[in-house]
């Protein structure tokens, strides 16, 4: 079954980083694939959002449902029909107030065995890069006093 897994230790402050990876409307302005991300419904600690990743023109639209546990995690789950399994979760713990330990853990499978290119050239090559993307973003939004 497709996972991907990663710890890190980044030198950002949690809360700082739980605010960009909880900013999903952001994503395509940084994230490889993303083309669209939109929130269509918001709660208090729970927002559903439509997004859309490519590849070259194969665009796949689809929808989540994110928890949000301020300052210590997000739960990202779909039961949209392209994925029989779809469960991400991320983990700031706190180390000092400069820096903090990241945990990201990505479980899903496509819904057919004809979605499971996507899965695999789309979904898992872009799970490789998320850390990495949003300790990314994360300084170069400090560079420019955001």
């Amino acid at each position: 079954m497709p996972r991907h897994s990663e710890s890190r230790t980044i030198a950002q402050p949690a809360e700082r980083l739980f605010d960009i990876v909880a900013d999903v409307e952001r994503y395509p302005d940084f994230l490889p694939l993303m083309r669209e991300a939109k929130i269509v419904h918001r709660g208090d600690d729970v927002y559903e959002t439509e997004q859309a990743l490519a590849l070259g023109l194969l665009v796949h639209r689809f929808r989540t449902r994110t928890l949000l546990d301020r300052p210590r995690g997000i739960t990202v789950v779909s039961s949209d029909p392209l994925f029989r399994r779809f469960d991400l979760r991320w983990v700031f713990s706190p180390l000092a107030d400069d820096r903090c330990q990241v945990d990201f853990a990505i479980d899903c499978e496509a819904s057919s065995f004809f979605l499971l290119p996507f899965v695999q050239m789309v979904v898992l090559p872009m799970a490789g890069q998320m850390v990495a993307a949003f300790e990314a973003r994360a300084l170069a939004t400090e560079r420019a006093g955001r």
